[in-house]
């Protein structure tokens, strides 16, 4: 079965935007923050983990025996994996999961502690070519650490003290250009080679998961980049969701920040709005990740460590191009699967259990016949996995199938479906006759668990299935 860990081989199409992402990284004038958007199930970790790969060759948030074989592949050209340690001697990079460390009082701390640690072994793995360098680069690393503790005091003092403690100490002593012109030597000493080889010029850190913390952490973590880390040398990639980060940093503006009380009279469009130029100012440069544009044939490639047998990965293949023909226009293809990775792996995962429920090869169904009873395992498998309360429904009543079918055709609002949404204008079946300008799609947002994007599916079927054909899939009982 398929699990949610990222991965480093691009089956999403990618490759493009990952060398695009990578080339401004490694050509940018630091300092720069990127972002990188994705909702979430759409793979952010996952192409951070491929960009550092086109990077610097290097990927320690995965298994050796993963960045070995990759490295294999690249070597003999394969086309299925792409270049690795394009800017090798240009780049080192660090990972920071945010997410781990959002119980911290101070992230931005958390944050050079990891930065000293990778900086750390990847100056033992890498060795040292002389006395000097070694020197040179446990000076650099005890230099770091001190700064961070100092970063550390200041910014508890600075959230805590008052303001006559803060003119008194902070600005006279740790004002915070001055930490970072010392973080600024301390990394370019770590990122000198000391031998007379060309240097690298840049430290990117990867900063993932950003969303997935607490409103008031994320923000902390956001004011300490902006306030210490603005440096010559470094280069910051964000990973997040960026509506959950505006929306984090909304609520934290509502709050009130530093000596700003609540603002009383602004609501929350006030708010959202001062969150997102907050976030324009800190990343100006934002890539987002595309939804999947074909997740049919996503999920087929996902079946095929799923299901063994070819010929049924075959017949769910043809199941699941769906065209819907429509009064006086051609029959068009829809799109009847979740645009999403995850929600797609979950799915395959799913529909390799119930396949041992098709018909066998004794049932000596023809083709055509197999086809149709992989469209009602879909059928079944989709609504098992992503609409629960649907789900629980039409097991204990077969016949609510008459009434799932009716209201995919009519859009007409019943019990069960008040909180789900129809991807296709309603009324597609109907013998009526309607202006051909009522008919079409509607492109839902992809992101949105409501969405019943197996609509066509069920229209495509017709009204000539009876109910009692899944109960199959629905209890594993043969009919």
């Amino acid at each position: 079965m398929h699990n949610d860990e990222p991965s480093l081989m691009d089956a999403l199409e990618r490759r493009a935007l990952i060398e695009e992402v990578g080339k401004a990284i490694a050509h940018c004038t630091p300092p720069q923050v990127f972002g990188v958007h994705g909702d979430w199930g759409l793979g952010k970790t996952s192409f951070l983990h491929q960009v550092q790969w086109y990077l610097t060759g290097d990927c320690p948030q995965q298994p050796e025996s993963v960045t070995e074989k990759m490295k294999k592949d690249d070597a003999r050209g394969d086309t299925s994996t792409r270049r690795c340690g394009v800017y090798e001697r240009k780049v080192q990079a660090v990972w920071f999961d945010a997410w781990r460390y959002h119980n911290e009082a101070v992230p931005v701390v958390a944050l050079l502690h990891e930065m000293r640690a990778q900086l750390s072994w990847r100056g033992r793995a890498a060795g040292t070519a002389s006395r000097a360098a070694e020197v040179l680069t446990r000076g650099a690393l005890l230099s770091l650490e001190e700064l961070t503790k100092q970063i550390g005091f200041q910014y508890s003092k600075f959230r805590q003290a008052s303001r006559e403690w803060e003119s008194e100490n902070l600005a006279a002593k740790l004002p915070s250009h001055t930490l970072r012109e010392h973080l600024c030597e301390a990394i370019r000493q770590l990122l000198s080679k000391g031998d007379g080889d060309e240097n690298t010029t840049r430290l990117v850190v990867f900063i993932d998961d950003v969303d997935r913390c607490e409103s008031e952490a994320a923000y902390r973590l956001l004011e300490g980049l902006k306030i210490y880390l603005t440096l010559d040398n470094c280069v910051f990639v964000l990973g997040m969701n960026q509506r959950a980060i505006e929306e984090a940093i909304a609520q934290r503006i509502g709050e009130g920040i530093g000596d700003r009380p609540p603002p009383e009279n602004e609501g929350n469009y006030d708010r959202t709005m001062l969150a997102a130029a907050y976030m324009e100012k800190l990343c100006q440069n934002v890539w987002r990740l595309p939804a999947v544009r074909k997740p049919e044939q996503v999920l087929c490639e996902l079946l095929k460590q799923t299901i063994e047998d070819e010929a049924i990965r075959s017949f769910i293949s043809q199941g699941l191009k769906v065209s819907v023909a429509k009064e006086d226009m051609a029959p068009s293809t829809y799109q009847c699967m979740p645009p999403n990775p995850r929600r797609l792996k979950g799915l395959a995962n799913l529909i390799g259990r119930l396949s041992p429920r098709l018909p066998s090869r004794e049932d000596r169904l023809n083709e055509e016949e197999m086809i149709l009873e992989a469209r009602l395992l879909l059928i079944t498998a989709y609504i098992y996995q992503f609409h629960h309360d649907l789900h629980i429904r039409w097991e204990a009543d077969l016949d609510l199938y008459n009434e799932i079918r009716d209201w995919c055709r009519t859009g007409k609002d019943l019990p069960f479906s008040n909180s789900l949404k129809l991807p296709l204008m309603a009324d597609v079946g109907s013998t009526e006759s309607q202006p051909s300008g009522q008919f079409g799609t509607t492109y839902p947002d992809p992101t949105e668990s409501s969405v019943f994007w197996i609509q066509p599916l069920i229209l495509h079927l017709g009204t000539e299935i009876a109910p009692q054909r899944f109960d199959r899939y629905l209890h594993g009982v043969p009919t």
